[in-house]
């Protein structure tokens, strides 16, 4: 007698037949551009896309959809990076010096990033910055020495 409920095998990639990866469908795709792009709210890009506020909100859990968002916010970064580079530079050289500092400290910190963080990787990311610290006292030699005898 055959069993009625037989389980699937997951099937190994091969040479082949590689992996398939898993995309981010049409509508969620739109949905991420207008939130990117337009600074739509999440419900509003939802609607606008023909999705619930819940879907999107769930497909957001899931890490190519997160993969996707990151990539197309670096590609608005990159559009506007070079204006927001030259409108630094005018704040920074205008009279007020408190918007000048804010711009100076943004300046610098622009081309400080370190090594790209893959952040489809799952498992803990640790991160370490280091500061500068005041200089140490001078060291002193604390190595144990023999006594030294009185009687010469």
């Amino acid at each position: 007698m055959m069993p009625h409920h037989v389980a699937k095998t997951a099937r190994l990639p091969t040479p082949d037949r590689p992996k398939r990866t898993k995309r981010v469908g049409k509508k969620l795709f739109h949905a991420i551009e207008l939130i990117v792009f337009e600074g739509k709210e999440l419900g509003e890009a939802a609607v606008e896309a023909g999705l619930t506020t819940c879907t999107l909100r769930q497909a957001f859990a899931r890490p190519q959809v997160l993969a996707h968002l990151r990539e197309r916010r670096e590609v608005l970064r990159a559009a506007a990076s070079g204006k927001n580079i030259l409108r630094l530079c005018q704040i920074r050289d205008a009279g007020d010096n408190m918007p000048a500092v804010h711009a100076i400290k943004a300046l610098e910190q622009i081309g400080d990033e370190t090594a790209p963080i893959n952040h489809d990787a799952r498992g803990i990311t640790l991160r370490f910055v280091t500061y500068s610290t005041p200089p140490l006292a001078p060291m002193v030699d604390v190595t144990p020495r023999e006594p030294h005898s009185s009687e010469q």
